[in-house]
C-alpha cells in the first residue's frame, strides 16, 4: 500500500492546517501563493509521485537547417512540443533536453495540482470554498 493510499484527505489537510498554523504564529498575515505552496509540499510528502533523474534514451533527430546556414535543428519524435535550434549539433541537442526537461517538470506539477485539488473536492462540500 502506498503512502496515498495509507494517507487520508482529513490527515492530508490536518497535516496543511497544522504548517500554515506554524507559519502564521505571532500575527503574521499568510499569502495566497505560501497556502498553495504549503499545499504542494505537503501533497509531495504524502502521495508516491517523485521525479527522479534517470537516463533514458531516446531518438534524437537532427537535421541542418535549410533557410539558414549553421543553425541545427534537433527533434524528439516521443515530444512532438519540443524541438529546438542550435549553431552546433550539441548545442541543439542540449537545448532539446532542457525543453524536455522542462516539459516533464511541467506535466508532475499539473498532475501533482490535480491530485491536490481533488483532495480538497473530496472533503469540502461543492460551494463550501
Amino acid at each position: 500500500m502506498g503512502k496515498e493510499n495509507s494517507y487520508s484527505n482529513l490527515d492530508f489537510l490536518s497535516e496543511v492546517a497544522k504548517k500554515i498554523s506554524e507559519r502564521s504564529k505571532g500575527g503574521n498575515s499568510i499569502s495566497q501563493d505560501e497556502v498553495h505552496d504549503i499545499f504542494k509540499r505537503t501533497l509531495e510528502t504524502v502521495t508516491d509521485v517523485r521525479m527522479i533523474e534517470s537516463p533514458v534514451f531516446l531518438p534524437i533527430f537532427i537535421e541542418q537547417e535549410k533557410e539558414r546556414e549553421g543553425f541545427f535543428i534537433a527533434k524528439c519524435p516521443i515530444y512532438r512540443a519540443c524541438g529546438e535550434i542550435g549553431q552546433t549539433e550539441e548545442e541543439a541537442v542540449e537545448k532539446l533536453k532542457k525543453d524536455i526537461d522542462l516539459y516533464n517538470k511541467a506535466i508532475i506539477d499539473t498532475e501533482r495540482k490535480m491530485k491536490m485539488e481533488e483532495m480538497i473536492k473530496n472533503v469540502f462540500p461543492k460551494g463550501f470554498l
